[in-house]
């Protein structure tokens, strides 16, 4: 994967990670449960792309 997809990927992660978790604690359940769909597509891009990177090479 190249370094700054790499980086944007991790700064975006994280960045979802402090807000989900500023949100669980002042009790907004629903706003803090962003993170999951975020992981789930965070994980469904990088599987995509390692599988077209397999197939490239």
């Amino acid at each position: 994967m190249a370094r700054f997809l790499s980086f944007f990927l991790l700064i975006f992660l994280v960045a979802g990670l402090i807000y989900s978790t500023y949100s669980f604690s002042q009790g907004r359940f629903m706003e803090g449960m962003l993170i999951f769909p975020l992981l789930i597509c965070c994980y469904l891009f990088v599987m995509a792309w390692q599988k077209r990177q397999d197939n490239d090479h």
